[in-house]
């Protein structure tokens, strides 16, 4: 047997040499191929005196005078063909609400996919519309919204190009299969949105997915480089005018109740969230005796690794604008700051006391401030926690900024970190899309009564991605100091550093009977000491992936991995693993149906070989 690191795992970074070097090609390429222009719509018609009735029905006579998008292009399977379905977007607002009606017109309505309507399901298994709102026209950041031919929604923030899915905003929806296809409503009340009303232009990008022929189409940016979401491709909504926000002022009292079984006690405690928009661009949020009773519960996982398991943040007070709090495009580990350390300690919970929070922009600057009370413990005293956030848009898509933090939420004494980050993206470089990350951070750790070693507290990182259809891959690298402590963040593997690369080339026939594409991938990881002695590696050498015409996919691939053990590891209670080293090669194959079939189906065989084990020291019992 051999031993796997944990796979969901992936600090997002690459090393800042490495980046630079990426940048300095990128100076390299010569002339920029001419971009054309992206789309515009003008709303200068399209004030609505009497709203439209939210149905899915698109009968109201307001919309029959509403601007018009229908220029849609082709993005899966052949790029930039005609589309081969006909899309009309349709769009009006008036003083409070932003409406888009969408008509999806179809040759073959009965061969619509419609199942999925659950919130904030992916809907991937449906025919359905995403649509992208870029509301400051910052070209970065944004909301983006799904629904799906049976009415499912699922929303979420679109922050440096990545989208929090997390975020849950105040709209209707509502969608209908016809004779001609199927249609969506859609309302989105401006008080849900964060928009300058002097601005009268707002970026805005819709696709449309039709699943039974996995074809994307696509109004602005129709390129397999590009995405919905991406709102530096975005097209434009121009001439709106009259929006208006309201108070901003949003109040959620509550109260909660705690029964003591044994005592038979009954402690009730009132509690407040607020949150207020100070002004469009700044907003406050107060929360006292946080309830987080409401919070999703965490997936059931089981961890066969030596290393800790990241769980996501599910708490409403800390998911509300915690993308200014993200910090170089690191995904789970070396993460400054990780919220879910604030009122889970150990696996229990401990209770806030209160908590203040404000972010906003002001021109490029974005910021964000961070301050938890903890409730008084008998064993941890009394904890107050903060983090500060700076960063600033440097040209059209890069930034620099700054993170710090204060505070141990676990033992007594005192934590701080300090951290630097910078990114860009350039989408027109080496004939396709470069973006980078890199970043530093040190710690400086004081807990009380325990001496503690402060001679190695750094860690940094970078990654660069690149993607020019049918070519993408990226690269990225950390190291980890041993003494690298972030009280308020999460950290898998002190003392190491990690190496990650993939490169895929993908295959696409102008025409073929059955052959959509063949990708080939090769991907690599390491974990090294900083001695470079390997400690886990994996790897696959190729993996080949074909998919047909109708979204069915076989893939097979050479897998090879190595695990060194230093000391032995029990995986479960009596089970343990003695040191040594442990190298295994084999193979994996398996396939997918398609999601759109009524049934889908999919399987995979993996064929380890025989793992070999040097220089153990102990039995496995």
């Amino acid at each position: 047997m051999a031993l796997r690191p944990n796979q969901a795992r992936r600090s997002l970074g690459a090393p800042a040499a490495v980046a630079g070097l990426l940048v300095g090609l990128t100076q390299l390429q010569g002339p920029a191929v001419a971009q054309p222009a992206p789309p515009a719509a003008s709303l200068a018609q399209a004030l609505a005196e009497i709203p439209p009735r939210i149905d899915g029905l698109l009968d109201e006579p307001a919309w029959a005078d509403a601007p018009i998008l229908d220029a849609f292009t082709q993005v899966d399977p052949v790029n930039g063909a005609q589309p081969t379905e006909r899309t009309e977007v349709r769009l009006l607002y008036d003083a409070d609400t932003l409406y888009i009606g969408v008509r999806c017109l179809d040759g073959e309505p009965g061969a619509i996919v419609a199942r999925s309507m659950a919130r904030d399901a992916d809907h991937a298994t449906d025919d359905r519309i995403t649509l992208a709102i870029d509301t400051f026209r910052d070209r970065r950041n944004g909301y983006v919204f799904v629904v799906s031919a049976a009415g499912g929604k699922r929303d979420g923030l679109v922050e440096a190009s990545r989208v929090r899915w997390d975020w849950d905003g105040l709209w209707d929806a509502r969608a209908r299969v016809d004779d001609r296809g199927w249609t969506a409503e859609i309302a989105i009340p401006a008080k849900t949105l964060s928009f300058d009303p002097a601005g009268s232009t707002w970026g805005f990008n819709l696709e449309r997915y039709i699943k039974r022929k996995s074809e994307l189409d696509r109004w602005a940016s129709p390129s397999r480089d590009a995405a919905v979401t991406k709102m530096s491709d975005a097209g434009e909504l121009t001439e709106l005018a009259r929006l208006r926000q309201g108070l901003g002022l949003t109040v959620k009292p509550f109260f909660t109740g705690k029964l003591d079984l044994d005592s038979r006690d009954l402690k009730i405690e009132p509690g407040l969230d607020v949150f207020y928009k100070i002004d469009p661009s700044t907003t406050a949020a107060l929360t006292i005796n946080t309830d987080f009773a409401e919070a999703e519960v965490d997936e059931r996982r089981v961890n066969l690794t030596r290393f800790p398991l990241f769980y996501p943040e599910k708490r409403d007070f800390f998911l509300e604008d915690s993308g200014i709090f993200e910090f170089g495009g690191i995904n789970q580990s070396p993460r400054p700051y990780f919220s879910r350390r604030i009122g889970i300690v150990r696996g229990e919970q401990e209770d806030l006391l209160a908590g203040m929070r404000l972010t906003g922009r002001q021109g490029a600057l974005r910021f964000g401030l961070l301050d938890v009370q903890m409730k008084d413990d008998d064993v941890l005293g009394a904890k107050n926690l903060g983090v500060l956030r700076f960063k600033h848009d440097v040209g059209e898509q890069g930034s620099i900024g700054i993170i710090a933090t204060n505070g141990d939420p676990g033992n007594r004494g005192a934590n701080q970190l300090v951290g630097l980050d910078a990114s860009l993206l350039d989408t027109e470089a080496l004939g396709g899309r470069v973006s980078a990350d890199a970043w530093i951070m040190a710690t400086h750790d004081d807990p009380a009564g325990v001496p503690a070693e402060n001679d190695d507290p750094f860690a940094l990182g970078g990654r660069v991605n690149y993607n020019a259809d049918p070519w993408s891959g990226f690269l990225f690298a950390d190291h980890v100091g041993h003494d690298f402590r972030p009280a308020l963040g999460f950290v898998q593997r002190p003392g190491r550093r990690e190496f990650d690369a993939r490169l895929a080339y993908t295959w696409r026939p102008e025409t073929h009977d059955w052959i959509r594409s063949v990708a080939f991938t090769a991907f690599g990881s390491a974990y090294t000491t900083f001695a470079n002695d390997i400690e886990s590696a994996d790897l696959e050498i190729p993996t080949i992936t074909l998919t047909t015409n109708s979204a069915d996919s076989v893939f097979a691939g050479a897998l090879v991995s190595r695990e060194v053990l230093d000391e032995p590891f029990e995986i479960v209670r009596g089970v343990t693993i003695p040191t040594g080293e442990y190298d295994d090669a084999g193979w994996h194959a398996g396939f997918n149906t398609a999601d759109a079939r009524w049934l889908a189906l999919s399987g995979e065989y993996a064929d380890r070989g025989s793992t070999t084990a040097h220089g153990a020291t102990s039995p496995a019992r």
